[in-house]
């Protein structure tokens, strides 16, 4: 009587998908754990950057906790319903960034990284491994050919 070894039921994940996933999410956690710092910290010169916004001073230390642990949930192994909750987190984060800019007239060049950021974000999520997604989630092609 031969028995199936747990590998065998899970189908293998595409190499060149898993590397593409983590350079995305590396692409998203690093920036976002140095801007978390830059805005925990009120570090110059990008902290003139959130009170150039309109954003009181103490936003910045709301910003950038919750940046910081984005960062860490999208990295860590394991809790696929935190990192849902860091992906919305993360997303409402760079369209905020992309509608402050808008708001106070900043130029194109200035919307270049939160719009390149919520690519990588989005990049992130669609190309996450089964282990990183909440069960029954189906990956982002399924999703799309519904």
């Amino acid at each position: 009587m031969t028995t199936a070894s747990a590998s065998t039921s899970i189908p293998a994940f595409p190499r060149g998908r898993l590397i593409a996933y983590w350079a995305a999410t590396g692409l998203v956690a690093g920036p976002s754990l140095m801007a978390g710092a830059v805005d925990l910290f009120r570090l110059p010169p990008y902290f003139g950057v959130l009170l150039h916004l309109g954003y009181p001073a103490y936003f910045g230390s709301l910003l950038g906790v919750w940046k910081i642990l984005g960062a860490v949930a999208l990295l860590a192994p394991g809790y696929p319903r935190v990192k849902e909750w860091a992906y919305a987190g993360l997303f409402i984060d760079y369209t905020a960034a992309v509608v402050s800019y808008l708001a106070v007239h900043d130029g194109a060049a200035q919307l270049a990284g939160p719009v390149f950021s919520l690519g990588f974000l989005a990049a992130s999520w669609a190309l996450r491994p089964p282990s990183r997604r909440l069960a029954g989630t189906p990956p982002a092609a399924e999703l799309s050919a519904a």
